[in-house]
């Protein structure tokens, strides 16, 4: 996917989240249906940013098991860069945007104690 693609499937996602937002912001609705209805919307965000991140992590995860059955060693610095090489790739497709990914990226370094663990 070239740079213009990508471009437009991350316009056309911003565009189709703020249409939504003013959608609903602008119908013609009671004060209490539009906090509702903004309420299910960002609900309905976080359960999908929620099933974006396990999905990611399933993927390192992944990863990690295939370090640990060629019997080799992980530390800082090649976990890190495994996130990095997983989330580029999920932000390449258009999966994810650079603001999601550096938080998932963050959430999944705070694990290097529990992977580092489990390469003991």
């Amino acid at each position: 996917m070239d740079n213009s693609t990508k471009s437009f499937f991350s316009g056309l996602f911003t565009g189709l989240a703020v249409g939504a937002v003013a959608g609903i912001l602008l119908a013609p609705k009671s004060g209490e249906e539009t906090r509702g209805d903004i309420k299910k919307f960002a609900v309905d965000m976080s359960d999908k940013a929620t099933d974006k991140y396990e999905e990611i992590k399933k993927e390192v995860e992944r990863r990690l098991n295939e370090v640990k059955k060629a019997g080799k060693k992980i530390d800082w610095d090649a976990y890190k860069n495994m996130v990095n090489k997983v989330l580029n790739e999920f932000k390449e497709d258009g999966q994810v945007t650079v603001e999601i990914a550096e938080k998932m990226g963050t959430q999944l370094g705070r694990d290097w104690d529990m992977v580092k663990a489990s390469f003991k």
